[in-house]
């Protein structure tokens, strides 16, 4: 009765299995964050282990499962069967059988093994084959005019960025083009590379155990605490990336993201001059003067760095050209109107087209962000909560800086919208 009630079932669902792998298309691995969906080498070499993982394993399940049900049907229970002879075993197992499937468990195996650990190591460090046309004195001129770009001591070195994981957001530097956090001219979340260039990335963490992870360019790999960690990627193609850390950090671990800002080699080199700009002054009486006064006085200068105007803060986002960023509070907020990139992305048939910054949106941001850190009110005066539960920011009892008392700041409406002013200069 069962076996009969197994076998309709399985006749059932193998049709119905039939359409919902035919009604996978490639369109519905168009997403954000796909590994199935690779734009460069990395991501590409991953993608292809998978599938040769996934095929193998297919493979294997139709011949077992196939047997099984071969087994099942051709033994099964029939009418009259009661009265046959029982079945008696002549002897114990079949020695050729036994070792056939041995042979065949290794081999798989191998064919499973051989391919992981030829991108293994392939994805460890940027290949030689991948050097000679990456150096930075290939793509990148080291002296336009009478500005130098970069020590002539690294132009045959490949670019390198230093991820350093904080709980709960990234920042990306730059030493050999002198975009570090010493010099003041860090890069918070929001990370730019050249087109058609590999990327050595130098993985660090200043607290807990992250993840960096970028799954169109390359998979993740852990930012451990007191140890160096890298890997490499380079993209294909222009575009906004989306990443991720893959790996639980506390309360805001998945709050913690970061973009990748993939640019032509020209555009990627006056982006790197813009970060070493000074942010511009404001107008004397305008709201924004009056934002900035705030930021003196709420002690945010403690904690963050703005080029130009103040360059105390080292702990926090540099939040020199904050208002040229297309996202907000770790990559959670984003600075963009949703509605016109989702309506952009859905026209191309790709995620990583990007609409600029909204000012709008990029101010409600601000005013929220602000607000909601730390306090129980929002702009209106309403009550709101963290938008990410544990973020430091207000918080001195978590800094553990010498000067620090424990308090909590608090803004009122005409505050918050100051100081948002004053952070939409910051271009």
């Amino acid at each position: 009765m069962f076996s009969r009630f197994f076998s309709r079932v399985a006749l059932l669902a193998a049709p119905f299995l039939a359409m919902i792998m035919v009604g996978c298309s490639k369109a519905d691995m168009t997403v954000r964050q796909s590994t199935l969906d690779p734009k460069g080498p990395v991501a590409q070499v991953q993608y292809d282990l998978f599938m040769k993982t996934v095929w193998l394993v297919v493979i294997l399940f139709a011949l077992v499962g196939g047997l099984l049900v071969y087994a099942v049907i051709k033994f099964r229970f029939r009418a009259g069967d009661e009265n046959k002879p029982a079945i008696v075993e002549d002897g114990h197992g079949n020695p050729l059988i036994e070792i056939g499937l041995i042979t065949a468990s290794i081999g798989a195996l191998v064919i499973i093994a051989i391919p992981t650990l030829t991108a293994i190591w392939y994805t460890d460090d940027v290949p030689a084959e991948s050097v000679p046309t990456s150096k930075l004195s290939v793509w990148y001129p080291r002296v336009e005019g009478t500005r130098e770009n970069y020590a002539k001591a690294v132009e045959e070195q490949v670019l390198e960025v230093d991820v350093i994981g904080k709980q709960w957001w990234f920042r990306f530097e730059y030493p050999q083009l002198g975009l570090t956090n010493d010099a003041k001219h860090s890069v918070p979340n929001e990370m730019v590379i050249p087109k058609g260039v590999a990327v050595r990335i130098n993985l660090r963490s200043e607290d807990v155990i992250h993840s960096f992870w970028v799954p169109k360019i390359a998979g993740k790999v852990d930012l451990m605490p007191g140890r160096k960690n890298h890997m490499w990627l380079q993209a294909r193609e222009t575009g906004h990336y989306y990443g991720q850390c893959a790996e639980f950090c506390g309360d805001s671990h998945a709050y913690m993201l970061f973009r990748v800002e993939v640019v032509e080699p020209a555009e990627f080199a006056k982006w790197v001059q813009r970060q070493k700009a000074d942010a511009a002054p404001v107008v004397a009486g305008s709201k924004a003067d009056k934002g900035k006064a705030l930021f003196a006085a709420k002690s945010c200068v403690m904690c963050h760095n703005v080029g130009g105007h103040f360059g105390a803060g080292a702990f926090a986002p540099d939040l020199t050209h904050v208002a040229s960023r297309k996202s907000l509070a770790g990559a959670w907020m984003d600075n963009r109107d949703l509605k016109e990139q989702r309506a952009l992305e859905q026209k191309t048939n790709n995620t990583e087209s990007s609409v600029a910054v909204d000012p709008a949106t990029l101010k409600a941001n601000l005013i929220k962000w602000i607000g909601s850190s730390g306090t129980s009110h929002d702009a209106n005066g309403k009550p709101t909560k963290d938008v990410k539960p544990g973020n430091r920011m207000h918080y001195y009892k978590m800094f553990n800086v010498a000067g620090l008392n424990e308090t909590k700041q608090t803004f009122t409406a005409e505050e918050l919208d100051c100081l948002a002013e004053y952070l939409l200069t910051l271009k």
